[in-house]
This record gives structure tokens, sequence and C-alpha cells, in this order.
């Protein structure tokens, strides 16, 4: 759902919208929707994962809490999760902005209301600014696709474990550990 029809730049909207739950995508602004358990479960547990094996190594920073990130001049993303380098930290002049630049990783959980479609979209945005990696997370499936800027997608089972490749080398995460016991029906 479009909440402005006039096309902004992400200067824009940062001034009319910042902090607020929007997102802007190709220059129309869009509500960020609150999520469920699951995608909220899913969320925490690649959070602390990611922050645990990024602090031990000392690489960056893990954010999440759908942190903004300026892909273009009409796009701005809020990610579920997403991977900073340390050159890349070094470049923030206004922390409390919207980051300047895409993640290295990008991290998100599909809820059962997203549609493929814009997954897709926020995908290659992400990819189309450089992002070297992005993983989205299907916690009704309990699996994860593995999305590289080549074009070349690798989907990730439960029982397999996902690697960080050249982003985070070293870093091998069991897919298991990222969703919560099952309990109970899952739409």
């Amino acid at each position: 759902m479009v909440i402005e029809e006039k096309r902004m730049t992400v200067e824009t909207f940062w001034e009319k919208y910042g902090g607020k739950s929007y997102e802007l995508i190709d220059g129309r602004v869009s509500p960020v929707t609150p999520t469920g358990y699951l995608h909220g479960a899913v969320t925490a547990r690649i959070l602390a994962r990611l922050g645990d094996f990024v602090d031990a190594h000392e690489l960056g920073e893990v954010v999440g809490g759908e942190t903004g990130f300026f892909l273009a001049d009409d796009f701005m993303r809020a990610v579920d999760a997403a991977f900073i380098s340390r050159e890349k930290l070094a470049q923030i002049t206004d922390p409390v902005r919207y980051l300047p630049f895409a993640p290295d990783l990008a991290v998100e959980v599909v809820s059962p209301s997203d549609q493929a479609e814009d997954i897709r979209q926020k995908v290659d945005a992400y990819l189309r600014a450089g992002t070297a990696l992005v993983w989205v997370i299907y916690p009704t499936l309990r699996q994860v696709i593995v999305h590289q800027p080549d074009g070349t997608a690798r989907t990730v089972q439960e029982h397999e474990s996902l690697d960080g490749g050249a982003v985070l080398p070293g870093l091998a995460l069991p897919v298991a550990t990222l969703f919560p016991p099952e309990t109970g029906p899952v739409p």
C-alpha cells in the first residue's frame, strides 16, 4: 500500500518520515507492517547468532529493528537483520539517520503476508546497491534462500548450515538453530 503518491528522494523522505515505520520504494512511501511471533522469534535468533560471530571476530556490526539503508536516490529499505563491515562503519557521518550505503549482508525474514514479488524486488534492490550476500529466511518452510550478486540463488534446508562466504568467512550457521520449537499449526 502506497501512502504518498508524490515521488520523493531519500533526503525528502527523511525530513518527513524519518524515525517512523515507513520505507521508500521507487520514490513512493510504503508502511512497514508489524509482524507476528514467528517472524519476531526468527529475527531475534538470527540477530543473536550473527552478533555473536561478528563480535567474536571483531568484524563490524550487526543491526536489526528495521534499520534503514539508503540503496538509491529513491530507495530506502528497512532490513530485518544486516551485517556492516568495519570499513563501511567508518563511512557513517550521522548515526541517527539511515545508513548511507547497502549492507554487506542483508537478511529478510518472510512473513505469511509477504508477496513473492515484493521479496524479489527487495533482494534485487539490495544486490543492485552493492550488498554482497542476501539471505531470505522462510520460517514456515524452515529454509533459507541465499542470493548472490551474480544472480545465482541456492536453497539451504533446515538440516544444513549457512556459510558466510567472503562476507563472513568461517561462519557456519546451522539453519535449524534459526527456528523456535514448533508451537502448533502454522498457516
